[in-house]
């Protein structure tokens, strides 16, 4: 399949700002938001450090995140929104074979594990146990790609019934989920082999899935 080019990625966090200097003040917000939450972790990430970095003073960062919280919720719901937006382009686009759109979809998951540092990953899941915005943000998302799946597995085979669907649905979220342990840089182990080696493995582990 031939490689398209990523779709244009409108953060809804950066529309707070009317004016260019002003989207360039929030990008530069949570970029730093995004050095220091994998660089020290969540507990370093306040909204003084934050400002310090990002070059820009404390009253500039609680113009648009009144609370420490509200910053967090757009930096870690921003990530969700790329990887929504990339989704459903990918989804809309080309007239594939069912079986070949999940195995894009599975692909596509996998080339943002790997482009992503892991550490973020799993800071995002320990802000997902805390603020129960971000868990319901969260949640519909993965409840999205529960039905997506299904749903695709019921056009693979048809003569499937609703529950082996499923069944196999939760088995290839867990197959991609489960890439930032065994395929991320801080990965316990196989850290010998190839990134791509290791995607191409474990896209052959959703292969058998799915046949």
């Amino acid at each position: 399949m031939a490689e398209q080019a990523e779709p244009h990625f409108q953060n809804s966090f950066l529309a707070r700002a009317r004016y260019p200097k002003g989207k360039r003040r929030l990008q530069a917000i949570l970029d730093a938001t995004f050095d220091i939450v994998v660089r020290e972790g969540l507990a370093a990430a306040s909204q003084e450090a934050i400002a310090k970095r990002a070059g820009v003073t404390q009253s500039a960062v609680r113009h648009y995140f009144p609370t420490k919280d509200e910053l967090l919720m757009a930096f870690f719901s921003t990530a969700i929104e790329r990887l929504q937006q990339k989704f459903h382009v990918a989804i809309e686009s080309g007239n594939l074979e069912p079986r070949q759109r999940l195995l894009d979809s599975a692909s596509m998951h996998y080339a943002r594990i790997l482009e992503t540092e892991d550490i973020y990953f799993f800071e995002a899941t320990a802000f997902w146990g805390r603020n129960a915005d971000f868990k319901k943000l969260r949640d519909e998302w993965y409840e999205s790609l529960d039905r997506h799946y299904i749903g695709l597995l019921e056009e693979i085979h048809p003569k499937w019934s609703r529950k082996r669907c499923a069944d196999v649905a939760l088995q290839i979220l867990t197959l991609i989920l489960g890439g930032w342990v065994t395929m991320g840089s801080s990965r316990p182990i196989r850290q010998n082999e190839s990134l791509q080696a290791l995607k191409n493995s474990l896209l052959q582990g959703i292969e058998r899935v799915i046949d």
